[in-house]
């Protein structure tokens, strides 16, 4: 019989999005229903890890115990914020930035936890001076992991759950394919599903939408991020769109190519790796187009198999000799240098 599995996955967020941990939970709920009536021979499932059921009142200040508590030993952690970063701490501006700290500390000895932060976009009501102090501190937060690649943005509250749902059953798949024997992972992969009009159509209208985005509004903080916003939502829709993928690269539109690299986000592809690359040169894309390009070229360092190791060292050189090219904008070469750091786990070692 096969040994049951559970994958664990832990939730940090201040206090101000409760219902987004809420929606969390209840999405694992289902996705554990649908595996146990799709696979129970496999025994698979997910767990939930949070202060308020894995943790217990105890001597100490509140986030040491929660720490001593709560071992980070899980598999995917998730982070959450909106308004608020949360109350300090001995080591950090809150609790849930040393979560943040404690996971990429362990990330940095393997290949787990698999590390996803999400920003609340819903407009904030007027603040007090105390709540604008916490704004500051997440637009700053938020700005240090931007330029890591680590975060993802959803419009309000009510829509985290699908957005969130892309990436949580992305990382499962991949922690899950580690265990692959190398001769099963290094196959060809499947021919993506036949794309339908309507799907065809969403894609089209999210590229236009960006496309108008960029010619219509000046550039700024608020510009980049309502892109970030559509770039989002092309991600949601990117599993639809995979047979589309070839048409997307070669077209002339922005918003397409961005589409084209929202899909290979989601799902990486050796034999793609040398196109994100090439979105690096400053002659052929711009900033915001190439910094997404160079966040999938880590997401395909994480997420390929070992067997690919030649491939994603030979476009990450060349990703990094294209990026030199514009000065002024470390975002893309703080992302490639991530992504070096994590090959180097994966290649010298790569049973990880």
């Amino acid at each position: 019989m096969r040994v049951p599995r559970i994958l664990k996955v832990f939730v940090a967020s201040p206090d101000d999005v409760a219902e987004e941990r809420n929606t969390l939970a209840k999405l694992l709920a289902d996705i554990n229903d649908v595996l146990a009536y799709l696979t129970p021979e496999k025994g698979l499932s997910l767990e939930l890890v949070r202060y308020e059921t894995h943790s217990y009142p105890d001597i100490g200040a509140p986030q040491e115990v929660i720490n001593r508590e709560i071992p980070v030993d899980y598999d995917i952690f998730v982070g959450i914020m909106w308004k608020r970063a949360g109350t300090p701490t001995a080591t950090a501006l809150s609790g849930t930035i040393e979560e943040f700290n404690r996971a990429c500390e362990r990330r940095k000895q393997g290949s787990l936890p698999r590390i996803m932060f999400y920003f609340c976009d819903q407009p904030v009501p007027v603040p007090t001076a105390t709540e604008l102090q916490q704004l500051a501190e997440v637009v700053k937060f938020r700005s240090q992991l931007a330029s890591q690649g680590l975060t993802a943005a959803y419009p309000s509250h009510a829509e985290f759950g699908d957005h969130v749902r892309g990436g949580l059953l992305r990382a499962i798949r991949d922690i899950l394919s580690e265990t692959v024997p190398s001769a099963i992972s290094a196959t060809l992969p499947p021919e993506p599903p036949p794309v339908d009009a309507a799907s065809r159509e969403a894609a089209l209208q999210l590229a236009k939408e960006y496309d108008q985005i960029r010619g219509k509004m000046p550039a700024g903080d608020e510009r980049t991020r309502i892109m970030e916003a559509v770039f989002s939502r092309m991600k949601i829709t990117a599993p639809k769109v995979q047979g589309s993928l070839s048409a997307f690269q070669q077209s002339s539109s922005a918003g397409e190519r961005l589409m084209a690299i929202a899909v290979l986000d989601m799902f990486p592809e050796a034999n793609h790796l040398a196109w994100l690359a090439e979105r690096m040169d400053p002659e052929q894309e711009k900033p915001f187009v190439a910094y997404h390009a160079a966040v999938a070229l880590l997401d395909a360092v994480t997420n390929l198999p070992s067997e690919d190791c030649a491939k994603l060292e030979a476009a990450l050189a060349e990703a990094k000799k294209l990026a030199l090219r514009l000065k002024g904008d470390p975002a893309r070469l703080n992302v490639l240098a991530l992504a070096e750091e994590e090959l180097a786990r994966k290649c010298q070692n790569p049973k990880g």
